[in-house]
């Protein structure tokens, strides 16, 4: 079992108890009062407090979570992680207790295979009815721990929803000197927790006093990783087959053998967690910038980039790794796949922008620490810390970060104290610190180039003169062929990325060289910058040249971006409340973030397309007009999405339909559009909604898609090419198929049931104890394990060895009765592995997973001698 199996097992044996299976929420919260989704209840907090009706009263998920309170202890222990998974069940005033207790007892014995014997639970101490229901399952009352508050008392607050807890622990035995004498709730990882049942029956009022709910609700949650290492049988979380393909991806890049030296692979380990989380991060469109979300991803970045560098590592590498990440966890998030190319594009920028800073930085660094030894002392000078983030550009949470693993201290009394005399000094340098030092750099370079004038609401085309180029990151005169570089021009028609639409592309030229623009920026207002290559010639500041946006490609931009103001107006038709959250506008396409409650089914998706169609057919004229803001506020435009407005705004008017602040491109008439399909509505967070549509020329070939679909699906299944005989003939193929499956289960059933009789009717004699030893085909796990059990009881005593034939070879060892004395099934499995190849996990009484190969009775005897 590993932790496809595990995540897959938990949904599907909720689900089997009635529970409806949620996608995972986004890691970035929609809300305000958080950064990122920190557990698997946060995206059901408003079904908890009653603020929205749940999709069901009985829900399970394995939601992505990020946790960066504990950074610095990433790497350096042995289940600390910035990105996990969590699985969860919920209840919304349905099961309570007994229920909830009795299912995670059933699936932790039944479904892990977790001894029931090496099960402690924890209760908080006056839950005294927790205890009696955990001893009602199995668990006796020496193995129920009772624990203060502060262990076991969940609050959402110092008012509100609260209640007891009880977690799951297992005893993982005595694997290390010293194992034998840790209890539980000592330090170590011999009893290890790894779920907890939270119980909210309580609402905690002002006095303090507990006023029991009149809906009592369970959340809880087990993570996946820690899981797994307790089923893999594994030391860290990081040597399971959730992180063992990433640190292999970090070892070869380093060149260095993990677990050779404790300093290295704590620095792999951290590197593996970051850049996972980054991954995950960066797949939701998240950048790496210098404030909330934006700015932890930028530390997780930078700080696995310095590691890199420190374990040897050259060269930009996040995205190699990021691949790894990409190819291991597709399975369950397959939005990873599409995003990969962006997401390696995106490191890569931020490698490269770090690089220079990172590589100075580092050697002064070095230096300082060095220093500091050699003097006997064990804080770095909050004075060197200052010289390091003012003068080399490296932040003071990186040399934080960076003095932890070199096991020495920061005065950042002292550098605070130097930080805020800076920041007194005058009103310039009180500017520069405001400001982050990147987007420092970007104001310098406008100051040095110029600011850009934007002639692209009037024409695509445009003489102008090279004020600056940028090769690396840093200003250059001059590109040559073959270059990839930014120009900064006096002029442009390109629209640089901002506001949600995206940057313009095209060419340009001068009579002897050619410069392919593959994107526009504006990182600062007035500095457009113009990323591409050179493929002919070169160019220097100075000279003149001509730009040419791609027009057909902007016009496919400007009817994306129209489109969704006629959107908004038709979602503010059905609530007025609807308040736009994000958008990516892109060539006939975008997607549209919306603050909705409830949800939008396929009819309301239709009424949507209806209404934006009858928008579009009224070929209303779209006129922009540019006002002071005030003015545009007073004629009722809408401004939304936290944008930053100047003294002077563009209002977007459909005479009739929409009024906006929008600075981006658009159509002249909204007939210009053509059409609009909604692609799909989808929940991304609590009380927001993402819209991906496509229109114009973008919808056609969607349209074309689904035709195509439906006359090659007509094909398959022989039947006419309409949605209606489709749909028909698949159902009766579905019904089918079921019906030979069910046939197929039960002879399968039958020739196993006789199979068995007779297996251990007649079973081989190893040691003096019986063993079953058997290949099974057509088995599913679930029925090879009922296999196992079934011979447990009707030998008493003995070994059942299992194995299924297929390509996979999934095994079942169990040992039971007086055997135990016998034989460990951990032991045997890994004879059989280390003599037939493959991989799993268990305890002395059973294990499961994959063996290379089948072996005799009188081989198994001899590899057991």
């Amino acid at each position: 079992m590993n932790s496809a199996d595990i995540r897959e097992g938990y949904l599907r044996f909720f689900e089997g108890h009635n529970h409806l299976r949620l996608p995972s929420a986004p890691l970035l919260s929609p809300d305000p009062t958080l950064l990122f989704t920190a557990a698997g209840m946060v995206p059901l907090k408003q079904y908890y407090l009653g603020e929205a009706t749940p999709p069901s009263l009985r829900m399970t998920s394995d939601q992505k979570c990020i946790r960066t309170n504990d950074i610095e202890r990433v790497g350096l222990t042995a289940r600390h992680h910035t990105f996990f998974e969590m699985l969860g069940n919920f209840s919304i005033g349905d099961y309570f207790k007994d229920d909830a207790i009795a299912m995670a007892y059933d699936f932790s014995t039944r479904v892990l295979g977790l001894p029931a014997d090496r099960i402690w639970v924890t209760i908080y101490k006056e839950d005294l009815q927790t205890a009696d229901i955990w001893q009602k399952v199995g668990i006796p009352r020496d193995r129920i721990v009772p624990m203060g508050a502060d262990d076991n008392f969940w609050t959402m607050g110092p008012v509100g929803p609260c209640g007891p807890c009880s977690e799951l622990y297992i005893d993982r035995g005595v694997r290390h000197p010293g194992d034998e004498n840790q209890q539980m709730g000592d330090e170590g990882d011999r009893f290890l927790e790894y779920w907890n049942l939270v119980f909210t029956q309580f609402d905690r009022q002002p006095d303090g006093s507990l006023k029991p709910l009149a809906r009592k609700n369970i959340d809880t949650g087990l993570g996946l990783e820690r899981m797994t290492s307790i089923i893999e049988d594994t030391d860290t979380d990081f040597e399971t087959d959730s992180f063992r393909p990433i640190i292999q991806t970090v070892s070869e890049l380093s060149h260095q053998e993990y677990g050779a030296d404790a300093r290295v692979t704590a620095r792999m380990k951290t590197i593996a967690d970051h850049v996972r989380a980054c991954t995950f991060l960066m797949a939701e469109h998240l950048l790496p910038s210098n404030e909330k979300q934006g700015y932890v991803l930028r530390r997780l970045l930078r700080r696995s980039q310095a590691l890199g560098r420190m374990i040897g590592i050259e060269g930009r590498f996040m995205g190699k790794v990021a691949d790894t990440v990409i190819d291991l966890m597709q399975g369950p998030f397959p939005e990873l796949v599409a995003e990969r190319g962006r997401i390696k594009g995106d490191m890569e920028v931020e490698e490269q922008r770090f690089d220079r800073t990172l590589r100075e930085g580092l050697v002064e660094f070095t230096r300082a620490v060095e220093q500091v030894r050699q003097e006997g002392g064990d804080t770095l000078p909050g004075k060197t810390a200052f010289y390091l983030h003012d003068t080399m550009g490296f932040p003071v949470e990186l040399t934080a970060d960076l003095l932890r693993d070199a096991g020495l201290k920061l005065d950042r009394q002292g550098f605070d104290a130097l930080l805020d005399e800076q920041r007194h000094s005058g009103s310039e340098a009180s500017g520069v610190e405001d400001a982050s030092r990147e987007r420092t750099g970007y104001i310098k370079l406008r100051g040095a180039v110029g600011s850009t004038h934007f002639v692209g609401y009037e024409t695509l085309s445009a003489e102008a003169v090279v004020t600056g180029l940028l090769k690396d990151g840093e200003p250059a005169s001059s590109a040559q062929e073959g270059d990839h570089v930014g120009l900064m021009l006096s002029s442009t028609p390109f629209y640089g990325e901002k506001g949600g639409q995206v940057g313009d592309t095209g060419v340009i030229t001068t009579p002897r060289a050619r410069f392919e623009v593959t994107d526009t920026k504006t990182p600062v207002e007035g500095l457009i910058i113009h990323e591409g290559v050179l493929v002919q010639g070169a160019i220097a500041a100075g000279d003149t040249v001509r730009a040419e946006v791609d027009a057909q490609r902007r016009r496919a931009i400007m009817r994306a971006h129209t489109a969704t103001h006629l959107l908004q107006a038709a979602l503010r038709s059905m609530d007025p409340t609807v308040q736009q959250k994000g958008s990516k506008v892109m060539p006939d396409e975008f997607h549209f973030d919306f603050s909705f409650r409830g949800s939008l089914r396929g009819d309301d998706r239709k009424a949507l397309e209806e209404k934006v169609l009858g928008y579009i057919t009224a070929n209303v004229p779209v006129r922009t007009d540019v006002m002071p803001i005030d003015e545009a506020r007073r004629t009722g435009a809408l401004a939304f999405f936290g944008e930053k407005y100047g003294a002077t705004v563009r209002v977007v008017t459909a005479e009739g339909i929409s009024k906006e602040l929008c600075g981006g491109t658009h159509v002249t008439a909204t007939g210009d559009i053509g059409f609009l399909h909604v692609r799909s509505i989808r929940s991304i967070g609590t009380d927001t909604k993402r819209i991906e549509a496509s229109v114009g020329l973008g919808a056609l070939h969607e349209s074309w898609a689904y035709e195509d679909a439906v006359e090659k699906a007509a094909e398959t299944v022989g039947c006419a090419p309409s949605p209606a005989d489709v749909v028909h003939a698949v159902a009766e193929l579905v019904d089918q198929v079921r019906e030979r499956d069910r046939r197929i289960e039960g002879l399968v059933a039958a020739a196993t049931d006789a199979r068995m009789q007779s297996l251990i009717a007649h079973p081989a004699m190893i040691n003096g104890q019986p063993v079953v030893l058997a290949a099974f085909e057509g088995l599913t796990p679930e029925a090879l394990r009922s296999a196992g059990d079934r011979a447990e009881q009707q030998l008493g005593s003995g070994m059942f060895i299992g194995r299924l034939s297929d390509a996979d070879g999934f095994t079942v060892i169990k040992v039971f009765g007086t055997a135990t004395g016998t034989f460990s099934a951990r032991q045997v499995f890994t004879a059989l592995t280390d003599k037939l190849g493959g991989k799993g996990g268990g305890t002395d009484r059973m294990c499961q997973g994959r063996v290379g190969g089948q072996i005799t009775a009188q081989e198994l005897e001899a590899l057991l001698a």
